[in-house]
Formats: C-alpha cells, sequence, structure tokens
C-alpha cells in the first residue's frame, strides 16, 4: 500500500519528465523533411506544452507537491525552450532574440544553483508563469511558419492542424516580428523580477531581517552601478588608445563623463553614500579621467614622432596632474565650486580635440595639452556643474550642450560618416565656454542669480 501511494505521489513528476523526453522526439525531427514530419513535431510540441500546465495541475489537485518537483518543473522548461536552436537552424529566427531568450533561462538556472546551495528552492514566479504562457504558443506558431514541400497525402486526424499551419503561414511578416519581441519584452521583465525577489531576500537575510536596512543597502548599489560603469568606460578607453584607436577612446570617456555625474548625484538624493562607493569612485575617476586620457595622449603624439619615450614622458605628465588635481579634490570635499578645472571636463576636452580634424593638428593639441595640466593644477575657482544654474551664460548652453553630446556620440560612434554635421568641434566650444568661464566671470562681473 505505500509503494502504490509512493508511485501516485509522483505522478506530476512522471508528467514533468515526458515533457523533456518530448523534446527530444522534436530535436529528432527538426529539420523536417516534409510537411508531414512538421505537422508531427507541431503536434508533439503541443503535447508536451500541455504537459507544463498538466504537471502542475496535478500537484495541486492531488497535494503532490514536492521539493524535486519544483526544481524539476523549471528544469523541463528550459529544456523546453530549447526548441528555438532548431527553428534558429531553419531560420526562422535571428540570433539576438534567440540569446535573450537562452540567457535568461540559463540565468534563472544559476540562480536556483545559488540558492539550492543555501537550501533554498526558488519556485516558478506569476512572471514566470506568464513568460511560460506566451513563449511556448510563440514558439509552436514558429515551428509552422516553416514553409515544407507538400506530401501527397496527409493523414485525416492530422488535416486539421494542417490548416491551421497555412493560415499561421498566411501571417503578414511584422506580425510574427512583433510576436518575438514581445516575448523577449516579457522574458526580460521575467528575469528582472527573479533577480531583484533573489537580491531583495539577499539583502534581506544581509541585514538581519531588518528591510529598512536592506532597503538603504540596495539603494547604494544604484551609484555604485554607475560607478562601475565609469570605470568600465575608462577601462575600455585604455584599451582602445593603447591600441592607437582614438575616436572609440574618446567615445568611451565621454561615456564615462555621463557616468560619473550621475552617481554623485544619485548617492546624494537616494543618500545612499557608503566607503565602498566613494572608493569605487575615485578609482573610476582616477582610470577614465587619468589614465585613459594620458595614454590618448600617448596616442596623438606617438603618431606625430617615433620617440616613445617623449611620447610616454608626455602621458605620465598629464597623469600626474590629474592625479594632483584628484587628491587636492579628495582633501578639499564637495562644494559648489572646484579649485582647478576639473579632470572629467579636461580628459572631454582633449579628447574631443584628438578626434577633430582641425584641432588634432600637433600643433594645436600641444598647445590645447599643456593648457589642459595648467588648469587642472590651477586654482582658478570653477563653479560645480549641478550649481552652474546659477549663471545665466551657463544655465543658457546647458540644453544646445546636452543634445550636441549626443550627437557627437553618434558620430564619433559611426567613425566620421557624418562628420559635416560638425558636432565634435560644437561640444568642444561649448566645453572651452565652460573652462573660460571663471575669465568671463571676472571679467564681465557676472554674479549668481
Amino acid at each position: 500500500m505505500k509503494k502504490s501511494f509512493t508511485a501516485v505521489n509522483q505522478l506530476a513528476n512522471c508528467i514533468t519528465l515526458t515533457r523533456i523526453l518530448g523534446v527530444v522526439g522534436i530535436f529528432w525531427i527538426t529539420p523536417y523533411k516534409n510537411n508531414f514530419w512538421q505537422l508531427l513535431a507541431i503536434l508533439l510540441f503541443i503535447i508536451v506544452s500541455c504537459t507544463d500546465f498538466l504537471d502542475g495541475w496535478v500537484a495541486r489537485k492531488f497535494n503532490m507537491v514536492s521539493d524535486a518537483g519544483k526544481i524539476l518543473d523549471p528544469l523541463a522548461d528550459k529544456i523546453l525552450v530549447l526548441v528555438f536552436l532548431p527553428l534558429l537552424e531553419m531560420q526562422i529566427i535571428t540570433s539576438f532574440p534567440v540569446f535573450i531568450i537562452l540567457s535568461r533561462e540559463f540565468a534563472i538556472m544559476a540562480l536556483r544553483v545559488v540558492g539550492a546551495r543555501d537550501r533554498e528552492i526558488i519556485a516558478a514566479s506569476l512572471s514566470g508563469k506568464i513568460k511560460t504562457a506566451i513563449t511556448l504558443p510563440v514558439c509552436g506558431i514558429l515551428l509552422a511558419r516553416v514553409v515544407m514541400p507538400a506530401t501527397e497525402s496527409i493523414p485525416f486526424w492530422l488535416q486539421p492542424l494542417n490548416a491551421v499551419l497555412l493560415w499561421v503561414q498566411s501571417w503578414p511578416g511584422w506580425f510574427i516580428a512583433m510576436l518575438i519581441w514581445t516575448t523577449v519584452a516579457v522574458t526580460i521583465w521575467s528575469f528582472l523580477d527573479y533577480f531583484g525577489s533573489f537580491i531583495w531576500k539577499r539583502f534581506v537575510q544581509r541585514a538581519g531581517g531588518d528591510e529598512e536596512k536592506a532597503r538603504r543597502l540596495i539603494r547604494s548599489l544604484i551609484p555604485n552601478l554607475f560607478s562601475a560603469l565609469n570605470l568600465g568606460c575608462g577601462i575600455g578607453a585604455t584599451i582602445f588608445a593603447a591600441l592607437l584607436h582614438v575616436p572609440l577612446a574618446a567615445l568611451l570617456i565621454l561615456l564615462g563623463n555621463l557616468f560619473d555625474s550621475c552617481d554623485g548625484m544619485l548617492a546624494r538624493k537616494l543618500d545612499a553614500s557608503s566607503k565602498l562607493g566613494e572608493s569605487l569612485d575615485s578609482v573610476a575617476d582616477m582610470t577614465t579621467f587619468g589614465v585613459a586620457p594620458a595614454v590618448v595622449v600617448y596616442a596623438i603624439f606617438r603618431g606625430h614622432t617615433d620617440l616613445s619615450v617623449v611620447c610616454i614622458a608626455l602621458a605620465v605628465l598629464y597623469f600626474g596632474s590629474v592625479f594632483y588635481r584628484l587628491k587636492r579634490f579628495s582633501a578639499s570635499g564637495h562644494s559648489n565650486y572646484f579649485s582647478g578645472l576639473p579632470s572629467p571636463i579636461g580628459a572631454a576636452w582633449l579628447s574631443l580635440a584628438g578626434v577633430s580634424h582641425y584641432l588634432s593638428d600637433i600643433r594645436v593639441f600641444s598647445v590645447l595639452y599643456v593648457l589642459t595640466m595648467y588648469l587642472m593644477v590651477s586654482k582658478h575657482r570653477y563653479v560645480h556643474l549641478n550649481h552652474s544654474g546659477k549663471y545665466r551664460f551657463l544655465r543658457f548652453i546647458k540644453a544646445p550642450t546636452f543634445i550636441i553630446y549626443w550627437l557627437t556620440l553618434f558620430q564619433i560612434y559611426k567613425l566620421d560618416q557624418y562628420s559635416q554635421w560638425k558636432t565634435v568641434e560644437l561640444l568642444f566650444a561649448c566645453t572651452g565656454l565652460y573652462i573660460i568661464s571663471p575669465l568671463i566671470i571676472t571679467i564681465f562681473g557676472a554674479r549668481e542669480e
């Protein structure tokens, strides 16, 4: 009697196992030889897809929910989603959506492995069930989109399915594309839901069950993320500059400026400052606005002289000025005014000069190189960008500079395909207005409004 009860109790898990075996059959049938095998594959896919809903219903109806089922069911779902691979082979779907969909499955599997290590079972969430409810029908529709040569006779029991197949093949391509990208969007949402829940539980555990403390810890991750992105841009810019690819190095330095402006602002608004964040921000600034532009300086001068020692010395000299500037900033702390030109502005200005057709002339660039270093180590007062709205002329150029900034990124990314726009030179000029702002304020007596 006990043995019979155990066998019945495993019914839901047995249904789940048939789903895995069904996927093996689909992989064996695909690519199709003719539309008979296509109909057979679609029918098999429909059956194994139904088992995804049947095993859960049986488990809940007869109280057969088990830890093994919570692990086996998601695993079977992930194996079922692998049906996108033969669809990719048959050129019904492109590689990028498949990459997103499969990456999500492997990422969630990794979360479950980490959870299992701590004896925590991550059960399917509502978002995961919605994702499955959308993904499986779309996958079945894509299986029917393959146009195959017709056989002489279709068995009568496949005739209704063949009629549906011909109807699906008449659907417009834009509608199929919409279904695919809807699946991708729901897949990403499902991943974020799983990942967010997993991270939240971890932080609550780390905070000893104090949810408010956990929220503060999570908020600290947001500015740290932007600091990490800034650091990544700096590392990438350094590599490209070392390879003498100045345009991409300049692009990453400009992106680093964007991330650098976000991390401090978010840390203050979210009240999420931390020692780790401050250390990460310092390393990121030193890399993106010190090391990377120094290597850009090396690349620019290396293109005009064979004396590597001189180029290295000039690069080290620039890095030394940035190092001095950042150390002085760390000692003085945050305020509405900087003592000396901020290193992110100096790095952006010099990088823009390096990719400009006019300003990259070695004589012009040399003057800008010396001027930038002088302004960084000087004690000229530069208004903080968050405080620049207090001055009318700086407030006036904010919006145009923001627009030109994005156009410049696009121009550099396209490798001068749109150089006639002159956005690099325009952004250089807008940055130059900020650089000479202490002089404008002194001469014209501009005051805070």
